[in-house]
């Protein structure tokens, strides 16, 4: 039987665990193409062998809680979206989201994918604060996250190095109290 999961379910998108032989393909494409990794600033190409093996790695960590991205009608896998560096005492994580397929962009999957991933933050694992870093100049992701809830606490200077220059990071927060009053 090839049933599937559909840990949390919107109306364009559901996540659900990795699975590494759905998964693999289109993971690999984000991590080797041109116009994703340059959204990701990812700096290196990595063989299937080592997209496999970051994979695994980044689901066997108990900090962290990652699920697949999948388009509600084609149970296509489109990209993962996550939290990382959970601390169950803080009640914190890290957020992280990545549409792998650029024909997914600017339609809503990865707005929908971020609202699922706070209710469940907030509603299921009853954590208090949710953080991410974007860099400053991807205005359209900084205005995802802001209709989201999110807001801008600071800035890195300079965090990154990418196309031969330096880029500015924020860091924004969403606080439980501020979700529920959205």
């Amino acid at each position: 039987m090839n049933r599937v999961i559909k840990f949390l379910n919107g109306e364009k998108i559901y996540l659900r665990p990795y699975d590494e032989k759905k998964d693999l393909e289109i993971f690999q494409f984000g991590r080797n193409s041109n116009e994703v990794r340059d959204t990701l600033f990812l700096f290196k190409p990595m063989t299937e062998y080592d997209t496999l093996t970051e994979e695994n790695q980044w689901h066997i960590n108990k900090e962290n809680i990652l699920f697949t991205i999948c388009e509600q009608n084609s149970d296509e896998p489109i990209g993962e979206t996550g939290l990382f560096r959970i601390d169950y005492v803080s009640r914190a994580a890290i957020f992280y989201i990545a549409i792998y397929s650029p024909e997914y962009w600017s339609k809503g999957y990865g707005r929908e994918a971020t609202d699922l991933v706070l209710k469940y933050s907030f509603d299921i694992l009853n954590l208090n604060r949710i953080q991410l870093h974007v860099a400053a100049n991807n205005l359209a992701g900084v205005k995802i996250y802001e209709r989201s809830g999110f807001v801008i606490e600071g800035t890195l200077r300079e965090a990154m190095y990418h196309n031969n220059e330096y880029v500015d990071f924020y860091v924004m927060g969403i606080l439980r109290k501020d979700y529920y009053t959205l």
